[in-house]
């Protein structure tokens, strides 16, 4: 009688005490070879097989393979709960071992536990809920693990007990800190805060030459650099302190600080905010966009939505970009021009620094050198290359001519684009379409964005061409719902990007154009066009969770591949190393793909174009 059944993985996670040691009690252990059939095709299962060690697969009648089980997958449930053979095969791909659990003993579980019977039957989003819950568990366990030196460190600033209040306020403005570490009574170790400096003038009305010594805490606790983090939370807490000197060799290595512990459990987005906003130069700078992928690490760890990490790495890079252009940009260019940020950046759907893709726009009549503008636009994008932000492949960028232009130059292009169609026109507006303020004059932005809704109203032949590339890939899932991995790509890879995430982009993105609405955002673009009627709300609900897990996939494979140094295949996925839950998700989101696929070709009527 097995004792060592995992009971955490679900569904087996929503069963009360006695389920589970009903469950114990029944369960067997069988071993397959490597080519074995564990549930031959046509043939009512017995058991429900639970994937102890191995790695086991399903096969249609034409031999391909349209599922993988590997550790803790279970199968085949729907056979046992409809009582009927299964269509497919299963068998070991390699050695076996599994738990057996009697149809008997499951069905129970089923028809007993509403919960149970729950998790087979649930929709798109209660699955994405169901993992998100998961991989929050998994990120709060990383942080009891973390150290105090992986969360962000205050540079330690001293200064002498003699100083006085007012030299010392002067100090910490200059030094950008909320805090000084006091020195020079008896060799003891004190902190001065912003809030004892205010504390001491306003309230008890002490003169600002008084020494800092008289207003600064003494005797305080300090942690270790290799201590852990949850042990500075506790120390904080229990002592009511909202800063901790950090000790390394026997010397203060730096301060941490409450705001910033609290930030590293949920994100190490203060940091890089932190970090940005106080850079100086633009090394500062390069540091602060250093932390955005340890940022994005880390979120996807805990299990924060994927569309909160594209939001918040969306702001975090906006900054940047605006500190960078703060930092370049003479005057003239500051008060005549407008940065622009295009593509999946504009979108605000970038999770990792990939492509540039940036354009500037130039008041009508602005009078600003060449040289200038060529200067600056060339160390901008020298800058981004120094960040490790790539040069986009399709040139669009500002070290491009053609993506610096004037706003009436803009306009001649958009009519050119529209009237007058073509792949690279088409591609180009795509991108521009999509495009979001940085830094500079907003009103450039809002101009050229109202020229380009006016072309386009009741220009029904223009949007049937435009939306023609939603079909341009085929959606990989096949007729009885396997996974279709890409024939080009390695084995069990499928490119999540042609057959998935482009579809939902650009479709949407053609019903937003057609619609007016002036969000670039997708997810808030469904929403949008759910409101006004274009969408119906179930469908667009699904069609964001859909989007919303296949980005999350996209972005898991390619941590995984950073991980390993790997820089080929950023849009595939290994469909081998999903869990069970996330391959069903998986088919979900894709049959989603596939009818909104459908409504799209429907809509703008693309089968004239086959």
């Amino acid at each position: 009688m097995p004792k060592m059944f995992d009971s955490s993985v679900p569904p087996f996670d929503r069963l009360r005490p006695r389920e589970r040691e009903a469950v114990v009690d029944a369960l067997d252990i069988a071993y397959f070879r490597s080519g074995d059939v564990i549930i031959a095709a046509d043939q009512k299962p017995d058991h429900l097989y639970v994937i102890i060690k191995g790695h086991a697969v399903e096969r249609d009648p034409d031999e391909e393979i349209v599922n993988t089980f590997s550790a803790k997958d279970a199968f085949d449930t729907m056979a046992l709960i409809k009582d009927e053979a299964p269509a497919n095969r299963f068998e070991a791909a390699e050695e076996v071992i599994a738990y057996m659990l009697p149809r008997k003993v499951f069905l129970t579980l089923v028809a007993d536990n509403a919960d149970f019977e729950r998790f087979y039957f649930q929709s798109l989003t209660e699955r994405l809920e169901a993992q998100a819950q998961l991989a929050s568990n998994r990120g709060m366990a990383s942080f009891m693990i973390a150290r105090v030196d992986e969360a962000y460190l205050h540079p330690p600033i001293t200064a002498p007990a003699e100083l006085t209040l007012r030299e010392a306020a002067r100090l910490m403005k200059q030094k950008r800190a909320t805090s000084l570490l006091v020195t020079g009574f008896d060799g003891r170790l004190g902190v001065l805060s912003g809030t004892d400096i205010r504390e001491a003038v306003l309230i008890d009305e002490q003169p600002l030459d008084m020494r800092i010594g008289d207003a600064a805490t003494f005797d305080i606790h300090t942690i270790d650099a290799e201590d852990f983090l949850f042990n500075a939370q506790i120390l904080m807490t229990r002592h009511g302190v909202k800063r901790l000197p950090v000790m390394k060799d026997g010397r203060v290595h730096g301060v941490l600080e409450l705001i910033d512990l609290l930030s590293f459990m949920s994100s190490h987005s203060h940091l890089v905010t932190t970090q940005v906003d106080r850079a100086q130069t633009i090394e500062d700078l390069r540091r602060a966009a250093d932390g955005m992928v340890p940022l994005v690490t880390a979120l996807h760890g805990s299990g924060v939505k994927i569309r909160h990490v594209t939001e918040l790495v969306t702001a975090l890079n906006r900054k940047i970009f605006a500190k960078l252009f703060e930092f370049l940009a003479p005057p003239e260019i500051r008060d005549h021009a407008c940065l622009i940020v295009m593509g999946s950046e504009g979108r605000g759907e970038q999770i990792l620094r990939t492509d540039q893709d940036n354009a500037l726009i130039l008041r009508d009549g602005h009078g600003i050198r060449p040289e200038l503008i060529a200067g600056f636009c060339g160390n901008f994008n020298r800058a981004l290359l120094a960040f490790d932000y790539p040069p986009c492949k399709g040139n669009m960028m500002v070290t491009n001519p053609e993506w610096v232009r004037t706003v009436s130059e803009y306009g001649d292009a958009l009519h050119r684009w529209i009237n007058v169609p073509s792949e690279f026109g088409h591609l180009n507006l795509a991108a521009f379409t999509d495009s979001a303020y940085v830094a500079g004059d907003p009103a450039l932005l809002a101009q050229i964005r109202d020229s380009l809704f006016r072309r386009l109203t009741d220009n029904q032949a223009f949007f049937s061409f435009f939306a023609r590339p939603v079909t341009m890939f085929d959606t990989p899932i096949g007729l009885f719902h396997q996974l279709r991995t890409d024939r080009h790509a390695q084995a069990g890879e499928l490119d999540i990007k042609k057959g998935g995430i482009f579809p939902i982009v650009h479709g949407i993105r053609a019903m937003a154009l057609e619609k007016h609405v002036q969000d670039t955002n997708t997810f808030q673009r469904i929403e949008e066009l759910a409101r006004i009627g274009e969408l119906e709300r179930e469908f667009a609900q699904n069609l964001s969770d859909a989007f919303a897990f296949l980005l999350d996939l996209r972005l898991k494979g390619r941590l995984e591949r950073q991980a390993t140094g790997s820089e080929d295949g950023d849009n595939f996925i290994q469909t081998r190393t999903l869990h069970k839950l996330q391959r069903d998700v998986l088919k979900d989101s894709l049959l989603i793909v596939k009818e909104f696929k459908a409504k799209v070709s429907h809509r703008y009527k693309l089968a004239a174009f086959s």
